[in-house]
Order: C-alpha cells, then structure tokens, then sequence
C-alpha cells in the first residue's frame, strides 16, 4: 500500500478518534490507535512518532490542499486534541469550488473508462474519494458493481492523442485495417471517442481532406508531423452524433425514418431503453408495437437490431429491410 494510503488512514482514524468526545486524545493515543488501523488495514506493524500526528494534525487543520479545515483545538489543561464542532467530520467535508472546477472537467473522461494518466489537479480529490470508499468499505459489503473492462484496444494512444488535440499538432500514423496491409496518413486530429468498449479518433485526412474514423487498436505508430496542423472549421461533435448510432458516419447521408416492429417480450424493454433519442412508438397492438426513430443507417444500427433476434422486424425502408433479411438469411445458413 502507498504511503499517501498510510496518510490517509492515519486521516481517518484520527478523525474517528476525535469525534468520540468520552475520552480524551493526545498524540500518543492517537499514534497507537493509527498504528493499530495499520495494522489491520495493511497487516504492517508500525510505530509512528510525535512528529508524524501533529503532523497529520496540522495537514488536516490548514493544508490548503487536503482542503479539509478541521476545526482541531488542543486542551492545555487536559493536554489532548478535539474537534471544535461536534457535526465535523473529514468524511462529510464538501469538495470545494476549486475541486468543484476539476472533477467537472473530468467527469467526462472518467464516465467513459479513460485511460488518461495526465488528469492534472485532481490528486487531492482522488484523496478524499480515496478516504470516503475507504471508510465506506469498513461499513459494509459491496452493493454496487459497474462493468467495465480493464484495458480498451489502443488505450496506449490516448495521451498522446489528447495532447495532440489540445496542442494542435498533426500526427504521422501507421494504420492497419483489419484483414488489408498497412499505410500510412497525416492526420489533425479532432476528438476521440470511446463507443462499444474500444476507442476512435476522428479527425481530417490530410491526403483525402475528409473527416475520417480511426480506431485505436489499430494504430501501429504514431509521431508528430512536419505538416502544419488544420483547425477544425466544420466538424462539430454534438451535431455530428445526433444522427448516428455508434460511430460510422457516410458523408453527405441524411437521416431516415426507421420503422421496426417488436414483439413480447420485448416491447418493455425497447420502450424504456430507446434505440435513439429520436424514438417514437406509432402503433402497438396486443403483443407487438411499432417503433419509429430517424437516423442516418449504418453497420451499428444494424448490428443493434439484429442483437434482439427474432423478436425485431424492420418495416422500413424497404432496403434496410431487405439489407437486414439477407444477413439473417446467411445467418440462419451458418446453422445448417
């Protein structure tokens, strides 16, 4: 375990120290009730000095960067520590604006499982979220579990590519296609997006001038270019996105009304998990129920409707529709 771990135990347990006002804390007893937390904790037995509690003391009363201001007095007569406000606690102390400002920025970021290790600032948050799950996991067992995996395909490139956006540099990049022989191409990159647990940039074509998707798992290599960098002066992310499901986009397409008919026991799940934004149910009948969205058709609109199985059936457009018959039809004939 870390040393900022050690200090933040050492926070915790001084904290739940001094919130029991039946007894009387100096530094020696709360040494001995940190060293036995540490004990427990990490399985290490330690003994930790005058020096190293009053230090803590002190962090926890004024360091600016804990942002704690525990309200900590000492008792001459008694010769021990207290809390001023009997209501404080470490554990419920509020994030500041300052920290407000930085885990806004990253909130973003941390939502889609980054892989980023430059999240400048945010130390001292991750300290206290560090305190409060730590605390929260000697209460009682786990009742949440998220799902997310614990490495993304071309997670490697995410630093480098961030800094290339926010700098605005171009970038050389050796790319590979799945199943074709690899080139290279000059690109300005503009955003990166993780969708599916896997990673894109997209980004203008130096070559082509076109706005293209590269997924990052299969860049082979990646170094600044010679070229000067292109500003982005028509590719606007929200826009981009709201006509798509997933991340492929065919230049000059325009959205379509997609109509598909559901079947039980489907139909609850497609009604309170829309496809898209757009989504609208137009008919419903005893044990199915048409739905309508309008997106731009692509590979992972497909892939969507076809992950319900039988239980989806697309209505329109007729070529969609046909598109979607042919794949079931070559998929019902692996099975034979």
């Amino acid at each position: 375990m870390a040393t900022n771990k050690h200090a933040i135990i050492r926070y915790r347990v001084i904290d739940k120290c001094l919130r029991q006002t039946d007894r009387s804390w100096n530094w020696k007893s709360l040494s001995e009730a940190c060293a036995k937390e540490l004990a427990i904790s990490t399985g290490l037995k330690t003994t930790l000095s005058e020096r190293t509690i009053k230090g803590d003391l002190r962090d926890m009363r004024s360091d600016k960067a804990l942002g704690y201001y525990a309200p900590i007095e000492y008792d001459r007569k008694e010769k021990s520590y207290y809390y001023s406000r009997r209501d404080y606690s470490i554990t419920e102390s509020p994030l500041n604006k300052s920290d407000s400002a930085e885990l806004k920025g990253a909130i973003g970021l941390l939502r889609q499982f980054t892989g980023f290790r430059h999240l400048e600032g945010l130390d001292n948050i991750i300290n206290k979220l560090e305190l409060l799950a730590y605390e929260s996991t000697t209460k009682s067992d786990r009742i949440v579990h998220l799902a997310q995996p614990t490495s993304i395909p071309g997670q490697k490139w995410l630093d480098k590519i961030y800094s290339a956006i926010k700098s605005k540099k171009a970038q050389t990049m050796t790319y590979k296609p799945f199943g074709k022989k690899a080139s290279q191409v000059i690109m300005s990159p503009y955003l990166l997006k993780e969708y599916d647990n896997r990673w894109y940039v997209y980004g203008l074509q130096h070559e082509k001038q076109q706005i293209r998707t590269y997924g990052l798992e299969r860049i082979n290599e990646l170094t600044n270019s010679l070229q000067e960098y292109a500003p982005n002066t028509a590719f606007d992310a929200d826009s981009y996105f709201n006509d798509i499901i997933g991340i492929t986009l065919q230049p000059n397409k325009k959205p379509k009304k997609i109509q598909f008919e559901v079947y039980n026991p489907t139909i609850n799940y497609i009604r309170t998990k829309p496809i898209h934004y757009s989504q609208v149910e137009i008919d419903n009948g005893s044990n199915h129920s048409i739905f309508q969205i309008e997106v731009i058709p692509n590979i992972e609109l497909e892939s969507e409707l076809l992950s319900y199985g039988e239980s989806v059936k697309v209505i329109k457009p007729k070529s969609l529709a046909d598109k979607m018959a042919k794949r079931l039809g070559r998929a019902a004939g692996n099975y034979e």
